[in-house]
């Protein structure tokens, strides 16, 4: 027996090969790109990869696409970074979030991990980061978040933001956010 992850915004892979280390065998995973896409073809065959706008996939197509027991979202950063536009949710890729939060409340797996770049911690004057944080725990997640620096494993600074929400039932407070800061 395995545990099972779900990827939205897949890119080439980064995140599936974090979720493989953990212990997790990928079974879908959405991404647009058709270079990202051809490169996750060839490295995760079995995994089923769908190759179309996020925008353009229907809610009866997500309900039949089989539960994880977690889903990886990882949307696009532009709009938040600070090296980016800033346009922060209301931007062209922000807006993509909620894309993503679709896939969450259809299938309410039993558990999430949404990962992005520090700047979305100051995007649209610091309020995208808790619209994004309510957006969950308005799902029934208790969530947990860290902002972590990836030059541990890889040659650069990569300030990241992580939540990490389980599906937390009926309890009446589903919000838990700790916040630690590693460098």
């Amino acid at each position: 027996m395995y545990l099972t992850s779900g990827h939205i915004f897949s890119g080439a892979s980064g995140d599936t090969e974090g979720a493989i280390a953990a212990g997790y065998k990928p079974i879908w995973a959405i991404e647009n790109d058709p270079h990202a896409c051809s490169v996750y073809r060839k490295r995760f065959p079995n995994a089923q990869l769908v190759e179309q706008d996020i925008r353009a996939i229907t809610d009866d197509f997500i309900l039949a696409l089989p539960i994880p027991d977690i889903t990886i979202l990882t949307c696009p950063c532009p709009d938040f970074s600070v090296a980016g536009k800033r346009d922060g949710l209301a931007g062209v890729r922000g807006q993509l979030f909620f894309e993503g939060l679709r896939f969450i409340k259809l299938q309410r797996p039993p558990a999430l991990l949404f990962e992005n770049v520090r700047g979305i911690l100051s995007a649209d004057d610091g309020t995208a980061f808790p619209k994004i944080l309510e957006s969950f725990t308005s799902l029934g997640y208790r969530c947990t978040w860290q902002l972590r620096n990836g030059n541990r494993h890889v040659p650069q600074n990569r300030e990241r933001i992580f939540i990490v929400g389980y599906h937390g039932g009926c309890e009446s407070d589903a919000t838990e956010t700790r916040v630690e800061i590693f460098s």
